[in-house]
């Protein structure tokens, strides 16, 4: 029986797998038989799924389905996904599609940017999350929920 201790609640440590499907079904991402770990309430994941999430235990699965607004909002207005050239990331960098970097504009202005793309020879980033505007459908596996070490 699982003890209150370990409900995923602010703070907690949780090990999960997932999948991610658009509103069409079509597979977007997900953990296949890996499992991924984040910090509850730390903002590592969406608000939406974060709320989904809050009280359950290790063992849950859970299907949860997001409105735009609940997942990465709405698009917003932007030049589009821009090229950087690869060089300019270290090149030990893990770069995946959806990751999440600060960049400057040319006027000193701090930009959050996302992986649109990757290529041999250029990064395409955004100022959109490439699943900004869409409504998602996560299947998650909850495999633990403990205290962060």
């Amino acid at each position: 029986m699982a003890r209150p201790e370990d409900v995923i609640k602010r703070g907690k440590l949780v090990e999960l797998r997932y999948t991610l499907r658009d509103a069409s079904g079509k597979y977007l991402d997900g953990s296949g038989t890996d499992t991924e770990t984040y910090v509850h309430g730390e903002g590592a994941v969406v608000r939406g799924l974060q709320r989904a999430l809050e009280g359950r235990r290790a063992g849950d699965s859970v299907a949860v389905a997001l409105r735009e607004d609940e997942a990465y909002g709405r698009k917003r207005k932007s030049a589009g996904p821009q090229p950087i050239p690869r060089g300019t990331f270290p090149d030990d960098a893990e770069l995946r599609v959806g990751m999440k970097f600060s960049a400057e504009t040319p006027d000193g202005r701090p930009v959050d940017l996302y992986i649109a793309r990757v290529e041999s020879r250029d990064v395409y980033v955004d100022t959109n999350h490439p699943y900004a505007g869409m409504a998602l459908h996560y299947e998650i596996e909850i495999v633990a929920v403990r205290d962060p070490a």
